[in-house]
């Protein structure tokens, strides 16, 4: 009986052993892909743009193809509507620049600002747009 006993308590000891470890295991591997770490490398090449929003009342819409180089500059080309008025092509350009966290600042030649998360790897970007008066949201999805 006694035998039988110390029997099941070294197997009760193992197992719990083994599933700690086992547990440890995966928890490391979860922090560490739970863990961004980007950097303004992540979001390198052409990118297709959905800007959506208000500028001080006036709806606004826009499409546009940017290309970013992987050292914090873009530029691209887009065409936007303000309140139903088609507005011409125009070239756009800026810098931008990310954090480990993969959050990224977009400033524009003109001196506006964009504030974000880069999310799936790189492959999209959602921006907000920081300027007062503005409710401006932009997407940016990687083209393949």
């Amino acid at each position: 009986m006694n035998f039988k006993i110390q029997g099941f308590f070294t197997t009760l000891i193992i197992g719990t052993v083994s599933a700690l470890t086992i547990s440890d295991a995966i928890s490391q591997k979860v922090n560490a892909q739970a863990t961004p770490s980007c950097n303004n490398a992540t979001i390198t090449g052409s990118y297709g743009s959905k800007t959506t929003g208000t500028i001080i009342g006036k709806s606004i819409a826009g499409v546009g193809l940017i290309k970013l180089d992987g050292r914090g500059n873009y530029q691209g080309t887009a065409i936007g509507s303000v309140d139903g008025s088609i507005l011409p092509t125009e070239t756009v350009s800026g810098t931008y620049s990310v954090k480990q966290d993969c959050t990224v600042q977009i400033r524009t030649s003109s001196g506006d600002t964009y504030s974000g998360i880069i999310v799936d790897g790189g492959r999209e970007i959602f921006l907000l747009a920081t300027v007062p008066g503005t409710v401006v949201v932009e997407t940016l999805k990687k083209v393949n």
